[in-house]
């Protein structure tokens, strides 16, 4: 039916009838834009009189929290109770709020304080300036705010209303072609961006009414006209009178707008609107009849290709029954139009599902998946689409299915439809997905390999090369590729290498060889080189470092297996307990640097030595307990150094002696080794280790006991050799299920609430792990009531006899006291806690120097604003603004570049000073702060300062 009503003898009939619409639509659009015009007229008038009365009110309100502000600020004044300071502080900072709670407005105040008069100004420059004059200056005009107190305070406010009154309206819309003005005095004000002097052509009976308006105080919108440039322009003008400030009149907003502005928007917007509608609708209709003709030859199209789909999809049916498949054809909207039988075998559905599955609407996500993969195709004129999907049976079973689609276009490239074939291929997607994970594996444990794998011809050339790390190879891969075997391997080891690979090759077997070489750029290096045939025609071979193995092998793997979750929390914990610490040992450790400057006997030297070198060892001990997450996680750095170890031996024993003399315990030492040997290791963490070992065994040993250290060497080879330690005691000993769990993080073999030795169970395990981190190892021989015996060794370097040894410079009372005299600074010192700073006090008197003291980050910030400093001391945790912010802030100020601020903190992780020398500061010293290392910091920098001063 359709189809012949839009045949084309019928054409005639359906262009009238769209020339009808068009007309219709016409004058409905005719009828709209007149309506539309009219109301938006209205609204933009009502705009202009809103933003009239919007911006005369916030004028008003303004000019009230003015008055407001100035009785306020006259209250504080007489009951401030103001003094000298005050006067500079307080009454400063309260004027300056005034200024800048009015900006624009007030431009000078003077205030009367009875026995002295300040006057404040704000510059154009935001520049504050305070000065005294002789006289209160009496009220000369409009511009001026006298407020009077009864104690016989006053304030006089100048400021220019007519700019601030210019700069507020700014805010608010101008029409074009409009103009602002002020009624203000009689007189009319232009205050607008663009303003000119059109309005005042305004005059006779029109604007009479008007200006008696605004003196009544009333509210106004008028209809005006002027003249421009000998045109007469009709317009409008809104005016909102406010009260201003103290004299009881009023003044008013005015704001005028020509109507052809207000109308010229419309006119453009929406005649160009509706001119572009009718167009639209002309070629729509005309699209129409044009796709009716269309659409009754894609029928015909269609039709006839349906008739040759369903002769082919007979035909494939007949090729499906030996198959696990099924054949299916679907319309251009993607709807399954026809499907084989053999879909419910296959699929284990109802042939009705599966038709329901594709309809429009449908839910299932593989036939949806399917539909949104053929309309990718369609975009890209693919002609065949291949897809693989899973596909869940009413029995549960998962399959895989394939299917291969042909898509139907038209002639003139029009989708039709599409027929496919859809196969059960789980069984081969099984092997296929087998071997991809088998190659997965393989792939993964090559690159994953940390050897250097090789692969030759069958002559020992280099056809290519897989290492999961370039920094382990000896040379450049560029440089290996292409090249024989026995041209980069060591010359002297090249027959022997070669043979290996000809003996792989020849029988098939695996083949090992080590080769060593000499002059590589990391020293003597031993390699395990593995040969093995890949298949007829190659070689592969898989080079093994063995250099570390053979030394290192067992710290090694026990370093990298310790690290887990746990222990990292435990370490957190320890970390902040430690960094509580280190503030008592700051106040500790720098009374002893100033205690030992000053003069002492004999006997008090050597009382103050010890304290000092126990509160050394003290503080080692605090930062390797801070480092010990580094330790769980394998962070931890080696700190070498060259020192005597039988020396260092003797200085952790003298420790520890009068502890030893208090339980009456006799503490020797043996040595079975020179004693002016030099070795290069970690002192300190040795020595950590020492500290431990040794008191617990004195710990553990009763009263008129004896504990045994000895130390002696065992050579590695010509450049190593271990130090042997044992600490020998006759103590309560351990028994055997308890040595097993010794060294655990923690553990303590008397754990109950009565036991007689305290301790927190961490020693042990910190020793443990550092002496595995030395490359050495830890062993424990105990018998309860015999005692025990605790054997460890570490590796160390042997360093050159004549390399020097580290001494730390010691300060004469002289020094200290002409330090100040002798390098004089102008010292700030940030710090908030209370013993600390009277620390640094006593520091800085013994130096000489002197300071100011703030207390915080902000208050750092104002004093270095107000004044030249060359030094700053910023404590980097500080209340209201820390330290580094503070740091952020003053490098922003002009002229501090040359400014020297140096960081204290508690905190010694690498990750913190990092941070701090980022953000500006120029140095970073951990509390405890020593005396000599303050003294260095000081003339270090002193000659820097005075250096660029020079220049």
């Amino acid at each position: 039916m359709i189809r012949k009503f839009f045949d084309s003898s019928n054409f005639g009939l359906t262009t009238i009838v769209g020339a009808v619409m068009i007309i219709l639509v016409i004058s409905i659009g005719v009828s709209f834009f007149n309506a539309i015009y009219n109301s938006q007229l209205e609204s933009r008038k009502e705009f202009l009189n809103k933003q009239t009365e919007l911006a005369s009110r916030g004028i008003e309100f303004e000019l009230n929290r003015f008055k407001e502000e100035s009785r306020t600020f006259l209250a504080y004044l007489e009951t401030a109770e103001l003094d000298e300071k005050k006067v500079e502080n307080d009454l400063t900072i309260a004027t300056r709020r005034t200024f800048t709670a009015f900006p624009r407005l007030v431009d000078s105040l003077w205030v009367d304080l009875k026995d002295s008069v300040l006057v404040y100004t704000l510059t154009s420059r935001n520049d504050f300036i305070r000065r005294s004059v002789k006289e209160f200056p009496q009220k000369s005009s409009g511009e001026q705010l006298l407020v009077e107190g009864k104690s016989g305070y006053r304030v006089l406010y100048s400021f220019d209303f007519l700019q601030f009154a210019k700069e507020y309206s700014a805010n608010f819309y101008q029409t074009p072609g409009g103009s602002k003005y002020l009624f203000w005095n009689s007189t009319l004000w232009d205050i607008g961006a663009s303003s000119s002097e059109k309005i005042k052509t305004i005059s006779g009976p029109q604007t009479d009414p008007i200006w008696r308006d605004i003196q009544v105080g009333l509210k106004g919108f008028y209809p005006v006209s002027w003249t421009d440039d000998s045109r007469k322009v009709e317009g409008i003008l809104a005016q909102y009178p406010f009260t201003y400030i103290d004299n009881g009149t009023f003044a008013s907003l005015v704001f005028t707008a020509p109507v052809e502005s207000l109308t010229s928007g419309i006119y453009s917007t929406y005649f160009y609107l509706f001119i572009a509608m009718v167009f639209l609708l002309i070629g729509t209709i005309g699209f129409f009849i044009i796709s009716i003709k269309s659409s009754l030859e894609v029928s015909r199209t269609k039709e006839e290709n349906l008739r040759e789909v369903s002769e082919l999809f007979d035909q494939q049916n007949l090729l499906l029954k030996e198959l696990r498949g099924f054949v299916f054809f679907h319309d251009y909207r993607g709807m399954i139009q026809r499907v084989s039988d053999e879909v419910e075998e296959v699929l284990g559905h109802p042939k009705e599902s599966y038709l329901e599955a594709f309809k429009e609407g449908g839910k299932h996500p593989v036939a949806n998946a399917v539909k949104e993969e053929i309309k990718l195709a369609i975009q890209e004129n693919r002609e065949f689409v291949d897809m693989e999907y899973d596909v869940i049976k009413s029995n549960g079973e998962k399959i895989r299915v394939r299917i291969f689609e042909k898509l139907i276009y038209d002639e003139s490239g029009r989708f039709n439809g599409g027929m496919g074939i859809c196969t059960d291929i789980s069984e081969q997607y099984k092997s296929r997905i087998a071997i991809i994970e088998s190659e997965n594996r393989l792939r993964t444990l090559i690159n994953n390999l940390p050897d250097v794998i090789f692969i030759y011809d069958n002559e020992g050339k280099v056809l290519d090369f897989q290492i999961q790390g370039r920094e382990n190879l000896l040379e450049p891969a560029k440089f290996t590729l292409g090249k024989k075997l026995e041209d980069f391997v060591p010359h002297d080891q090249g027959t022997e290498v070669k043979a290996a690979f000809l003996r792989a090759r020849n029988t098939g077997k695996i083949q090992a060889v080590d080769a060593v070489w000499k002059d590589g750029p990391e020293g003597l290096r031993h390699y395990e080189i593995r040969f093995f045939p890949l298949d007829q025609h190659q070689m592969i071979s898989i080079s093994k470092d063995i250099t570390s193995q053979k030394i290192w092998e067992k710290g090694l793997v026990e370093a990298m297996n310790s690290a887990d979750q746990a222990s990292r929390a435990k370490s957190e914990f320890l970390a902040n307990m430690s960094h509580e610490i280190r503030t008592p040992m700051n106040g500790l450790l720098g009374i002893i640097d100033l205690l030992e400057s000053t003069n002492l006997n004999k006997i008090q030297k050597q009382y103050v030595d010890i304290i000092k070198n126990s509160g050394n060892s003290l503080l080692s001990i605090i930062k390797d307990i801070l480092d010990y997450s580094k330790i769980e996680s394998g962070r931890i750095e080696i700190q070498y150094e060259v020192f005597n170890p039988v020396e260092e031996v003797r200085d952790q024993v003298k420790i520890l002696l009068g502890i030893a003399k208090k339980k009456g315990i006799k503490l020797d030492l043996s040595f079975g080794m020179e004693s002016e040997i030099l070795v290069e290791g970690d002192k300190g963490k040795i020595n950590q280790v020492l500290l431990n070992l040794i008191g617990n065994a004195l710990k553990f040993t009763s009263e008129k006991g004896r504990v045994h250290v000895s130390l002696k060497t065992e050579s590695v080879d010509q450049n190593l050799f271990s130090l042997l330690y044992r600490i020998e005691d006759n103590g309560i000993g351990i028994s055997e299920e308890h040595i097993k769990q010794l060294s655990d993080p923690f553990f303590q073999v008397e754990s109950s609430s009565t036991r007689s030795y305290q301790g927190t169970g961490l020693g042990l395990a910190i020793a443990k792990k550092l002496i595995e981190l030395l490359g050495g190892e830890m062993t424990v021989q105990s018998q309860p009531g015999k005692g025990s015996v605790f054997s460890f060794s570490v590796l160390v370097k042997k360093a050159d006899g004549n390399s020097p040894k580290n001494k730390i410079q010691e300060l004469t009372w002289k020094d200290i006291k002409e330090m100040g005299t002798e390098f004089p600074l102008r010292i700030l010192l940030a710090e908030d806690n209370e013993l600390n700073l009277q620390l640094m006090t006593l520091m800085f008197q013994q130096l000489g120097f002197e300071f100011e003291i703030a207390r915080n980050g902000k208050e750092a910030y104002d004093k270095v604003q107000a004044k030249k400093f060359d030094v700053v001391l910023m404590d980097v945790q500080m209340p209201i603004m820390n330290g580094l912010e503070a740091t952020i802030e003053i490098r922003k100020l002009p002229n501090q570049e040359d400014l020297v601020i140096i960081g204290l903190s508690a905190n010694v992780f690498e990750e913190d000073q990092k941070k701090a020398l980022e953000i500006g500061m120029d140095d970073y010293l951990t509390k405890p702060i020593r005396l000599t290392v303050l003294a260095d910091k000081l003339e270090s920098y002193f000659r820097k300062v005075r250096g660029k001063e020079s220049d």
